[in-house]
């Protein structure tokens, strides 16, 4: 066979082969998707839209979003599960864009105590060993997605106490929950030697990065705790070097002393620069009008932890105040040791009615603010809301179903004000991370829950018992 005559073989075959594929795409139907979710009440959240709409969403298998739409889905559209809603509420997860997730068992501690005291009261079950650390991470994380909160910003506190970061970075990945893991230099030490804590973890770190829940590493800024410059002159030098962002604790306690201490340290992050959209400060509730406009004029951005704030009589931030200046705000439930119920409904309504309550007005906060705060606004603070936030194709499919009728709430004449005012965790049907059913009426799915929650109880109740009786206070 000549070689002209192989080559027009060749062509002859290809272009078979080119038809035959074509002929098999026409004939077999689309694979169908993973989930399908119609007939529901979509709260989308998406930027400048605040009216849920009746609609449906599609899942793909990647667990991303592939179409949100209105009414019901064209014919050729199908899915493996699907499920009608029946009217109920879609909404995107909540994220809590500053919590200690550690801390779930130190609920019930230092109850008469503002910040530093408390601090000293939870610390010795919190700081203990890796593996306890471990155990109280992945419990406060089924905790935290059993109340609807799907991405956390997640401070491990960690840093100079040998083994507990690592411990707690593998108990974020073990539970299934998104998240920002964020990393905390150690208090003392030299540069030379914060810097080496922060690269080895870093190191450890990227290994994981692949996976899908775990999000960024940022830093958690303690500045306000340590006095050397030269913390946040390292801070400052990781953000620039890795795009990191990092939120600052800053400004929370309300004792003189503390308030002005702490804001004599602003130049240390303006000086270091830091000081930029990828700054955020977390609590913020003491700063005076100097620091607030520098803070809006740079793009800063602040966390609201109204939970954590009335439990430890922090104060109460001036959110109308913020935001008249155009500082972006986001909202964290905090750890679970000064939030104790890590409930966003409960933190929505917290701070919505003390700043109602502040202003004397009931103009000047709205359900939908506190709901955008708790969903897209704090996507948008950490940085993570190009995955998560709002429920728009290419993100995660994070999601709650919820029920207003579950716990009965009568009937809905603005869905919103319902959602916000008069539903809580018993209404959450169902908890979704990336299309898959992570909670289930209250109950975590994950198989090994329930002996989980046993060896953390067993650990933590064990700890406790060994630590030294407190002296009783003194009679007032």
């Amino acid at each position: 066979m000549t070689p002209r005559l192989l080559r027009n073989l060749a062509r002859a075959c290809a272009a078979l082969s080119i038809a035959g594929a074509a002929a098999r795409c026409l004939a077999e139907p689309p694979k169908p998707d993973l989930l399908l979710v119609r007939n529901a009440l979509i709260f989308s959240m998406k930027a400048g839209v605040d009216t849920p709409a009746p609609g449906y969403l599609l899942v793909g298998d990647d667990g991303r979003i592939r179409q949100v739409g209105a009414g019901e889905p064209s014919a050729g559209v199908t899915a493996r599960t699907v499920i009608d809603a029946h009217g109920k509420f879609l909404t995107p997860g909540f994220i809590s864009g500053h919590t200690h997730i550690y801390e779930s068992v130190a609920r019930g501690l230092g109850v008469d105590e503002t910040l530093m005291a408390w601090i000293d009261a939870i610390s010795p079950m919190c700081n203990s060993t890796p593996e306890n650390r471990y155990y109280a991470t992945v419990f406060g994380c089924y905790d935290l997605l059993r109340h609807g909160i799907t991405t956390s910003f997640d401070f491990n506190d960690a840093g100079g106490y040998e083994g507990l970061d690592r411990a707690g970075l593998r108990a974020e990945l073990a539970s299934g929950m998104r998240f920002v893991h964020a990393y905390c230099l150690p208090f003392g030490g030299t540069k030379e030697s914060r810097r080496k804590d922060f690269e080895d973890f870093y190191s450890y770190a990227k290994g994981f990065l692949d996976r899908p829940t775990f999000l960024a590493v940022a830093l958690g800024g303690y500045q306000c705790f340590v006095d050397d410059p030269g913390y946040s002159q390292l801070e400052g030098e990781i953000m620039k070097e890795h795009g990191f962002y990092n939120e600052a604790h800053y400004l929370e306690p309300p004792e003189p002393g503390l308030v002005a201490s702490q804001r004599a340290k602003f130049p240390w992050y303006v000086a270091a620069g830091e000081l930029g959209p990828r700054l955020i400060f977390g609590h913020f509730i003491h700063p005076d009008d100097a620091i607030l406009q520098q803070v809006a004029k740079a793009g800063a951005a602040m966390i609201w932890n109204p939970l954590s704030n009335g439990r430890l009589a922090s104060g109460l931030a001036d959110i109308a105040k913020y935001r008249k200046l155009g500082i972006r705000i986001g909202m964290g439930v905090d750890g679970q040791g000064s939030a104790d119920i890590a409930d966003p409904f409960e933190n929505m309504r917290t701070g919505l009615y003390a700043v109602r309550d502040r202003y004397e007005s009931a103009k000047v906060l709205q359900p939908e603010d506190v709901l955008r705060f708790h969903t897209l606004g704090t996507a948008d603070v950490i940085g993570v809301a190009d995955r998560v936030g709002s429920l728009e194709p290419g993100k995660y499919a994070d999601f709650l179903i919820i029920d207003p009728h579950a716990m009965e709430t009568g009937p809905v004449y603005n869905a919103c004000a319902t959602l916000v005012l008069a539903c809580g965790t018993p209404n959450i049907d169902q908890v979704y991370v990336g299309g898959r059913l992570a909670v289930d009426h209250g109950t975590p799915t994950d198989p090994g829950f329930p002996a989980m929650c046993a060896e953390a109880d067993r650990r933590f109740s064990e700890l406790h018992a060994s630590l030294p009786v407190p002296a009783a206070p003194p009679a007032r």
